[in-house]
């Protein structure tokens, strides 16, 4: 907002304080938004080119990753639980290191996860086959059971946030939420909620 200028508007509520878009795409003076052709046509043709050698390289390449850190970890951690009373330095070490490893194996094994989702999407190579072997493959590692995951993540795409239909990401209704007729929390999940907000919900 520029000297002299104005605020753009940028949320409206009712008068029932029911927060609502100023946005109205079926009003005459709503801008036009692009198509999905539209944005598709200005993205270079080459971010669509699958790559057998690619995609099987970054395969390659995190699971490299994942059994190198398997093996330094198993370097200089003991799967041994030590006695927390006996040995309160050695259990506090335990406890440290296996959590470093957790979070940084999960990061490491977001990769194999994300190209066993796009072999699920047809997108790791131009064989929906070898897509589908090598998903499947991936999907025994990350203890997904493979073709119920692409048929029901097939559904969430198709009914992406359809309020009934959708597959995943479904909001609950208000009694769900123990909440009342004029949005009080009521129940012991609706106090909680309120405490910790709505992001360890989403």
């Amino acid at each position: 907002m520029g000297k002299g200028g104005q605020q753009p508007v940028l949320a409206s509520q009712t008068n029932d304080n029911v927060w609502k878009s100023p946005y109205n795409p079926l009003a005459k003076d709503a801008p036009e938004l692009p198509t999905k052709g539209q944005i598709r046509a200005v993205i270079p043709k080459e971010c669509f080119q699958r790559s057998y050698f690619w995609s099987l390289f970054y395969t390659a390449r995190d699971l490299a990753m994942a059994g190198a850190f398997v093996y330094a970890t198993s370097q200089v951690l003991s799967t041994d639980l030590p006695n927390v009373l006996e040995q309160p330095t050695e259990f506090a070490t335990f406890v440290a290191g296996w959590s470093f490893y957790a979070f940084w194996m999960g990061t490491i094994m977001t990769g194999p996860w994300v190209i066993a989702h796009e072999c699920g999407h047809g997108a790791f190579s131009d064989s929906q086959d070898f897509n589908d072997l090598v998903g499947f493959i991936l999907h025994q590692f990350l203890l997904v059971p493979y073709y119920a995951w692409q048929y029901t993540h097939a559904k969430h795409h198709r009914r992406t946030n359809h309020l009934v239909d959708g597959e995943s990401h479904v909001p609950p209704t208000k009694e769900d939420n123990g909440l009342s007729e004029t949005l009080e929390r009521q129940t012991f999940y609706a106090v909680m909620h309120e405490a910790m907000g709505d992001g360890a919900f989403a």
